[in-house]
């Protein structure tokens, strides 16, 4: 996909740097299609990103934000509901990874060249597909929730209880600190 907006050439960032917005559809993203099968959720709006790339000592820095919308079921109550996605990202990729010698003493510690955060990249073009991918399925949340006052679905019946009180008697879950639960401490 030689027309992709996310395709960076290098010789067009000047000193100043380069300022990019771009729009892409979920479908040119593979990832983001595999991911919201498994995860049963739906993207239902195109991938944006506003991006700022600068180079520096031979670096080529990109800082970010990328954003779209995604439908999913709330953990809690399992109810459909739709959310903005937005993740602030920053980004260093350089030509030839640094070598880092091997002093094994014990008052240093040695990182790689990817635990510093820096990508590789080779000839005259920067991809950020898989850069703006990857930050969009890590903004997925793993328990996602309607609302922070998603009371969820009854352990008895299973009734929504955002709805209203469904009738049943509460079991109380944590009885071995029930008998702390009026416990006062004494405030000097």
């Amino acid at each position: 996909m030689r027309g992709c907006a996310l395709l960076i050439r290098i010789d067009r960032v000047k000193d100043e740097g380069l300022v990019l917005d771009a729009e892409e559809a979920v479908e040119t993203f593979p990832g983001l299609k595999e991911v919201a099968v498994q995860e049963g959720c739906e993207f239902s709006a195109p991938v944006e990103t506003h991006l700022r790339v600068v180079l520096v000592s031979g670096m080529v820095e990109v800082e970010g934000r990328v954003s779209t919308r995604l439908r999913m079921a709330c953990s809690r109550c399992l109810g459909e509901f739709e959310r903005p996605l937005k993740a602030d990202f920053s980004l260093t990729y350089v030509r030839e990874l640094p070598e880092v010698e091997d002093e094994s003493d014990e008052e240093g510690v040695e990182l790689s060249a990817e635990e510093m955060g820096l990508i590789q990249f080779h000839g005259e073009e920067i991809d950020l597909r898989g850069a703006v991918e990857e930050q969009v399925i890590m903004a997925i949340p793993v328990r996602p929730l309607c609302g922070k006052a998603c009371k969820g679905l009854c352990a008895e019946c299973g009734a929504d209880l955002n709805a209203g009180d469904c009738g049943c008697r509460r079991v109380e879950f944590n009885v071995k600190f029930a008998a702390l639960k009026d416990f006062k401490a004494k405030q000097d």
